[in-house]
């Protein structure tokens, strides 16, 4: 049973996850460790701590369970095709000895190459998109169980974090509900559900009864358009809504939007390979006023969950989602008093959580105790404009890996300017950041950009833990103007550069910011810029001297 948020202890941070991340690195194995590695376009980057094993033919990785489980999550990755043509290969696993289910691994739905927004063409050059994630339930296993993966076949297979779990039977259908099999479902997948599922929900709402997902795999080939209606499945394990176009969506905002929509406990499993951003192929999209979003896993759509404004009053809870083309989630376009609370964000393509105001301000929005790992592309949190909107308590890890970083604050994207007092408090930040080689400059943990227009709204960031960024800490990137922006009580450890670098003009306060184990000692200034840093006391670890390089030396 997943706590309430107001039950988590007060010093932390991130999701409550009710599975246990292993790394195989810290695994027994006869394979190869690779990592760890910072470098851009290479396999170890995309990884979990930036490390991973590398299995050729016949050899195998042991993880010993910590608690008891009954499924397992495997990140993987396989080497492509010259062609990027898809191929599958088998992955064994044994349980104490014994074969208890065979994976099957692809190269579908990694392997990008290029510029943005990227091909599947293996001679563009610069890959990225590494990794991708296969899951299945299996026996009932103790505390200590031995779980070995196998490679049989495959010349080569790159494993990077596992995740056992276990696993709650499939929910009982509520009393009263509408069931989509009455209405011709089929849950073997075979055939397409979505008549079916539209009639049940007619029916739903005629009865004002909730729709009920029972146990199964179900063909949703496109969208199915939500108002007024509760779905509910038998666990994000157990009912599966899967297609080319699967998604739910409600009404857009110019049809008058959707509300009091509820959807819970179900899988949404989409098949998009490549990036297109004309194209609605995300997990979840519309409008949703007044309405809860809680339990849905959401894999290989473009985007988990994109919501179109102007919209109010929706909750985002204890979603899991992995392996996207673009963001995990976009409050876009005049979204307000709307939360992203506990989700799990893993190896997505494009902002992990964003609030993108364009063109009406995103107002009053948080996001809380979620945490984002391993952003290939752009950020782990970022807030485009608007006002007064929050970031407490999240939890990024590896995050702008080959551009971006972890929390980000900008006017950028022809966003409304940031207004009234954005807070970011209570956050934690690890090995986020990176060498942005459009601009052959650092991007920062923490970075802050006037790129449209100056930013002057009110930035409050306050207990802030930095830790193990690759090149820069904190960073001031460009445009005409940053200032209002106010840090206390930031601790960072570990930086590979700076811990405060600044590249336009404008000013901050510092206050008990601390560093260590930073590479440069001084502040990190673009010349020809002017960027006052007001001491408010209780600062250590970095000099207040000046280090004007011209950035041509950065390596990672």
């Amino acid at each position: 049973m997943i706590l309430d948020y107001k039950e988590w202890p007060e010093q932390a941070v991130g999701a409550m996850l009710p599975f246990f991340e292993h790394q195989a690195q810290d695994a027994t194995t006869n394979g190869t460790v690779i990592g760890p590695c910072y470098r851009q376009n290479e396999l170890a980057t995309e990884a979990c701590e930036r490390m991973a094993v590398t299995l050729e033919r016949g050899q195998f990785i042991d993880f010993e369970l910590t608690a008891p489980a009954n499924s397992i999550v495997v990140r993987y990755n396989i080497p492509d095709t010259h062609d990027s043509s898809v191929y599958v290969v088998p992955l064994t696993v044994l349980v104490n000895g014994v074969t208890a289910a065979t994976l099957s691994l692809t190269n579908a739905y990694t392997w990008r190459y290029g510029a943005y927004p990227f091909t599947k063409k293996p001679l563009d050059g610069r890959p990225q998109h590494f990794f991708d994630e296969v899951h299945a339930l299996l026996p009932a296993m103790k505390r200590g169980t031995k779980v070995r993966l196998v490679v049989e076949t495959a010349d080569a297979v790159t494993i990077d974090v596992i995740d056992f779990e276990n696993v709650a039977p499939p929910l009982a259908q509520p009393l009263g509900s509408v069931s989509v099999i009455e209405h011709g479902a089929d849950p073997t997948g075979r055939a397409s559900a979505k008549q079916a599922f539209d009639a049940a929900i007619e029916a739903a709402r005629a009865a004002d009864a909730t729709v009920w997902i029972p146990p199964g795999t179900y063909r949703i080939d496109e969208h199915l358009v939500v108002d007024e209606v509760t779905i509910r499945g038998a666990g994000m394990w157990h009912t599966i809504l899967s297609g080319d176009s699967v998604g739910v969506y409600g009404r857009w905002a110019r049809q008058g939007g959707s509300h009091n929509v509820h959807l819970a406990d179900f899988q949404i499993e989409g098949r998009v390979w490549i990036r297109e951003d004309d194209v609605q192929v995300n997990g979840i999209g519309g409008a949703l006023s007044d309405s809860t979003i809680e339990r849905v896993w959401i894999e290989h759509t473009k985007v988990g969950a994109w919501l179109d404004g102007p919209f109010d009053r929706l909750e985002l809870r204890d979603l899991r989602i992995r392996c996207q083309m673009a963001d995990g989630i976009n409050f876009h376009d005049g979204v307000t008093n709307s939360t992203v609370t506990g989700c799990h964000i893993r190896g997505v393509g494009d902002d992990g959580l964003a609030m993108w105001s364009a063109p009406n301000e995103d107002v009053g929005n948080t996001f809380s105790y979620n945490t984002i790992d391993l952003v290939f592309l752009a950020n782990g949190i970022a807030i485009y404009g608007g006002r007064d909107n929050s970031v407490i308590a999240n939890l990024v890890r590896d995050a702008g890996i080959n551009e971006g970083g972890g929390i980000h604050v900008g006017n950028r994207f022809g966003a409304t300017a940031v207004a009234g007092t954005t807070t970011i408090a209570d956050n934690e930040i690890v090995r986020s950041g990176n060498l942005d080689r459009n601009w052959n400059c650092p991007v920062g943990a923490l970075w802050f950009d006037a790129r449209d227009q100056p930013l002057d709204g009110v930035i409050v960031v306050k207990r802030l833990e930095i830790r193990d960024s690759p090149l820069t800490a904190v960073a001031f990137v460009s445009g005409a103007r940053v200032e209002n922006v106010e840090l206390e009580d930031v601790e960072i450890d570990g930086a590979g550069a700076y811990a405060v670098q600044t590249q336009v003009d404008g000013a901050a306060t510092f206050r008990r910011v601390s560093a260590r184990r930073v590479g440069r000692k001084g502040i990190g200034t673009r010349a020809g810029t002017s960027f006052e840093i007001c001491d408010g006391g209780g600062n250590v670890g970095w000099a207040r001297t000046l280090d004007s390089g011209n950035g041509t030396e950065w390596t990672l």
